[in-house]
């Protein structure tokens, strides 16, 4: 999941800086490889990417007669075509050299400034959980950046307010709920999106999720096509928006 997010973000990336050259082929790659993860609304694909829903849905129509893309009780899924097309995008984006990762890591690692608010320890039931970090708080700098810094600076302040309040184990779901929200203006996640990005045990999580949503800072929702969803409750979402310490 985190490379087809880096991957989509690079070809964003990439798009908005080009004054010329073939901008729907690199819009169409990212809508692609975004599908590679799960089958999305064109609503929400274009709440990730940044774009009104009707422009991604013209583009998603197009593809479709072209058999890449198909559509179905209001989801958009990558057809057989589509998924050899977008894994190869997606392996383009990720075979960079081990010099350009090492300048990204070290970059990363310079713009730690901020202490841990938990203390992440190895546990056996949560499938070997190493130490993390709390993401959302990473500056960044330029002007298409202003609402991520802004979703960030909130998520930082929410879990501020609430880290005296829960354990250990809810800081760092609530903490990966926050940083998902600072990257993408998503409030929701599915569980095992969620599981697979923490690198935690499914049934660990959901144990977890529970505890969370019965005070009241999330909700879980049962899709009978697409699974257990998580997400901030509608006190949690007006946190956020009244929420302006800076973490």
């Amino acid at each position: 999941m985190d490379d087809i997010a880096d991957a989509v973000r690079r070809i964003l990336s990439e798009e908005r800086q080009r004054e010329r050259g073939g901008p729907r082929s690199r819009i169409v790659e990212a809508i692609m490889v975004l599908l590679l993860s799960r089958p999305m609304r064109s609503s929400e694909i274009a709440s990730i990417l940044g774009f009104e829903t009707k422009y991604v849905s013209s583009y998603l129509s197009y593809w479709k007669t072209r058999g890449y893309v198909d559509y179905s009780n209001g989801y958009w899924t990558l057809t057989p075509k589509g998924e050899e097309y977008a894994e190869k995008v997606l392996e383009r984006e990720t075979s960079e050299d081990l010099d350009k990762m090492a300048s990204i890591a070290k970059r990363i690692l310079s713009s730690v400034n901020v202490k841990e608010t938990i203390n992440y320890k190895d546990s056996p039931s949560r499938g070997g959980r190493g130490r993390g970090s709390l993401s959302f708080i990473e500056p960044r700098t330029g002007k298409s950046h202003n609402k991520l810094q802004e979703r960030a600076r909130r998520a930082a302040c929410v879990l501020k307010v609430y880290k005296d309040d829960l354990d250990e184990e809810e800081l760092e779901v609530l903490s990966s709920l926050l940083s998902h929200y600072a990257k993408w203006g998503n409030t929701y996640i599915y569980l095992d999106n969620l599981a697979e990005a923490m690198e935690a045990d499914y049934n660990w999580l959901l144990r977890v999720a529970r505890r969370l949503q019965s005070k009241g800072i999330v909700y879980i929702y049962t899709d009978p096509r697409l699974g257990v969803r998580i997400g901030l409750t509608k006190n949690m979402k007006e946190s956020l928006e009244s929420c302006v310490e800076a973490g």
